[in-house]
């Protein structure tokens, strides 16, 4: 049986995805931002499906709008035991949320569906998703070598803060172009790409540490630049450090610039007492290889596959 939008208690319902989640970001506050949704889920804010097995809530589904990206709403899928994930069931939670997509015009972006991972991928790559794995590295500064930042001389190396938010979000955009991580910065409209880089600028991602924060350009453009943030949640007692953004120009790859661009900021970062330095890394991403030599570890927990469909 298939219910949608009725008053029912959420928080029993996640409460599996949401341990799941606090084991891979034990650093996050996972359970303080499922307490909104789960409000909002309880107070029918949030568009949502539950599947049910006899008295049992079998499958459940909702669907919630982005605050920056206009274009598309994230999906959050998942069944509250395995035996549940069918690829019947599958198929009505993905079908609901895609009806809400499609009337709306927009991407449907979905996590991967919880406790039915294997029966979902196939699933949802033959229904024509484009699957997208990211995830987190992670450097001791203590051991990163502080080595000498070499910049080609032809480039003028420049706080990031006061570059405007319309020139930064263009740069980036045309940085990812033809990469797999543009469905982070894809949306058709400038003025949402804005909106996401005044987030960043101003503190979403964590507070920019401005010395360790560059930005790069030729002959006025700005062709590259990196973003370093404090990372709150991991303030207590510990100073830890997350690489928020960094890109190169595609005309400008291939000449130390991404490393160079990298090592300046983490020897920024190192002589100001950070301790750790992290970022996170699109499956595919070349970069990756720059970020290994430097020292960086993938975390063998921290990563994260979506799927997301044109509308």
């Amino acid at each position: 049986m298939e219910i949608s939008n009725v008053k029912v208690d959420w928080a029993p319902i996640l409460e599996g995805q949401i341990k799941y989640l606090e084991n891979i970001y034990p650093d996050a506050a996972i359970r303080e931002t499922y307490h909104d949704i789960i409000e909002r889920l309880n107070e029918n804010k949030i568009k949502s499906r539950l599947i049910i097995n006899g008295i049992t809530v079998a499958g459940y589904a909702f669907v919630i709008e982005s605050s920056l990206l206009n274009d598309r709403i994230y999906g959050s899928l998942g069944f509250t035991d395995r035996a549940f994930a069918t690829d019947e069931r599958v198929r009505v939670l993905v079908e609901w949320a895609e009806n809400i997509a499609r009337s709306q015009g927009k991407y449907l972006m979905i996590n991967e569906i919880f406790r039915a991972e294997d029966v979902s991928e196939k699933f949802l790559i033959d229904r024509g998703y484009t699957m997208v794995k990211r995830g987190r590295m992670e450097v001791t500064l203590d051991e990163f070598k502080s080595v000498e930042e070499k910049y080609p001389k032809e480039f003028e190396i420049l706080p990031v803060i006061g570059t405007s938010y319309q020139e930064y979000s263009r740069a980036e955009f045309d940085a990812y172009a033809g990469t797999p991580d543009i469905i982070l910065f894809h949306s058709a409209s400038e003025a949402d790409r804005v909106a996401m880089v005044k987030a960043m600028f101003t503190g979403s991602y964590g507070e920019i540490v401005p010395s360790a924060s560059s930005a790069v350009r030729h002959h006025g453009k700005l062709i590259a630049a990196i973003i370093a943030t404090t990372k709150p949640e991991r303030q207590i007692n510990e100073r830890h450090a997350m690489i928020v953004d960094v890109f190169v120009n595609r005309e400008y790859r291939g000449n130390g610039l991404g490393t160079a661009l990298m090592v300046n900021s983490l020897n920024r970062l190192k002589e100001l007492g950070f301790e750790t330095a992290e970022l996170w890394v699109t499956a595919g991403n070349d970069a990756a290889h720059i970020y290994e030599r430097l020292g960086f570890k993938s975390s063998s927990s921290a990563k994260e596959v979506f799927y997301y469909r044109k509308p």
